[in-house]
C-alpha cells in the first residue's frame, strides 16, 4: 500500500487501523495472509472509506467473523473493512397491526448466534434453523444462511446498503435475488443492516426446539476449530456435497495439514499450521475425484480471496 493512502487511513481511523494484520488471526479456518484492516463504526465512516477507496482505486472488502472464508498465503490486497458499533445492534422495531409479527432491525456486524438467542429470549420463532451457523448477519444474508430446508431468505423482509454509487438505499424483499446460497447484489454493494420478520411462539417450545437442532448438529459435524463451515454447495438433487465426498472414498484425506473431516466430508479442517495452498489442492482434488466417479462438478461454498504469490494482482473466487 502506498505511503500515502496509510497516511490518510492512520489520519481517519487512527487506532481502529492495522497493516500487515494476519488474517489466520481473523478466520475461523486460522489461514491466511497480511491485510490492511480497518474497524468501521459509522455509516459515514463507511461511507468516507468507500468513497476514498473508490478514488484511489484501493479494493474494500468486508469482514465479517471470519467463517465461509480461505485467504489465500500472500495475503490481501487494498483494505479489509470490520464493521462495529453502529453495526451491532439487534432492535425490536414493531409488530404488525394483527399481532401476528414482530420486526427486528439488525446490524450486519451482529453475530448470528446472537440474533438467535436474542430471538429465542424474546420468544420469537423462525430463526433456531440458524443456531450453530457461524459468522455475521451481513455475511449470512450475502450468502443466504442456511440449514434444515430454510434460509435467511425465508425471514428478511429488507436490506439497507452502501450501494456502488455510495449512497444509503433500503431494498425491499420483493427487489432482493436470493437463491442458493447466494444474494445477488451489484459488485460493490455493503450490507449494512437487514430486516427480518418472525413470529411470537411459546418459549418453552422454542427452547426445546433449539435444544434438539443444537444436539442433531454437534452430533453431525466436527467439534473442533479450524473449518470454515461446510466447504461446497450441495447439488441440487441426490446426495449432498459430504456424502459424495465420503463415497468417493476421501474422508479423512490430507494435504499437509489441512485434512477432510472424519466426522463430516464437506468440512476441511486446519490441524495446525496448514496453508490455504493445502487447502485449495485437497479440495480440488476433491472435486476431481467426485467428477471422476459421479460425473458432478462439486461447487465451493466458501469464498475465497486474496493473493496465491506476492507479486500477482488480488484473486477473489
Amino acid at each position: 500500500m502506498k505511503t500515502e493512502h496509510k497516511t490518510w487511513l492512520q489520519n481517519k481511523f487512527g487506532s481502529m487501523v492495522s497493516f500487515n494484520e494476519p488474517m489466520s488471526a481473523h478466520t475461523t479456518l486460522g489461514i491466511g495472509g497480511p491485510a490492511n484492516i480497518v474497524t468501521v463504526k459509522t455509516d459515514q465512516q463507511i461511507k468516507e472509506l468507500a468513497h476514498w477507496s473508490q478514488k484511489n482505486q484501493v479494493p474494500i472488502m468486508i469482514l465479517g467473523a471470519g467463517s465461509n472464508l480461505l485467504v489465500r498465503d500472500a495475503g490481501i490486497c487494498g483494505v479489509v473493512a470490520r464493521l462495529a458499533n453502529g453495526f451491532t445492534s439487534i432492535e425490536r422495531s414493531g409488530q404488525t397491526t394483527d399481532g401476528l409479527y414482530v420486526t427486528l432491525r439488525v446490524g450486519a456486524g451482529v453475530l448470528l448466534p446472537k440474533l438467535c438467542r436474542y430471538a429465542l429470549s424474546e420468544g420469537l420463532a423462525g430463526l433456531n434453523f440458524a443456531l450453530g451457523i457461524p459468522g455475521t448477519v451481513g455475511g449470512a444474508i450475502r450468502m443466504n444462511a442456511g440449514a434444515w430446508g430454510k434460509s435467511m431468505a425465508d425471514y428478511v423482509t429488507s436490506i439497507t446498503v452502501l450501494n456502488s454509487h455510495g449512497e444509503i438505499e433500503r431494498i425491499a424483499k420483493q427487489d432482493l435475488l436470493f437463491s442458493y446460497r447466494e444474494l445477488e447484489l451489484k459488485r460493490g454493494t455493503i450490507i449494512l443492516r437487514g430486516e427480518f420478520r418472525l413470529r411470537p411462539s411459546d418459549p418453552k417450545a422454542l427452547h426445546e426446539d433449539a435444544a434438539q437442532i443444537i444436539k442433531q448438529r454437534r452430533s453431525r459435524q466436527p467439534a473442533c476449530t479450524g473449518t470454515a463451515g461446510c466447504f461446497f454447495k450441495n447439488p441440487s438433487d441426490g446426495p449432498s456435497a459430504g456424502e459424495l465426498i465420503e463415497k468417493a472414498g476421501l474422508k479423512g484425506a490430507k494435504i499437509g495439514n489441512a485434512q477432510i473431516s472424519m466426522a463430516h466430508a464437506n468440512f476441511i479442517i486446519n490441524k495446525g499450521g496448514a496453508t490455504a495452498s493445502d487447502v485449495i489442492s485437497l479440495t480440488q482434488q476433491a472435486q476431481t475425484v467426485v467428477y471422476e466417479k459421479f460425473g458432478i462438478r462439486l461447487k465451493r461454498e466458501v469464498i475465497v480471496v486474496g493473493k496465491e504469490t506476492t507479486s500477482e494482482k488480488p484473486l477473489q473466487a
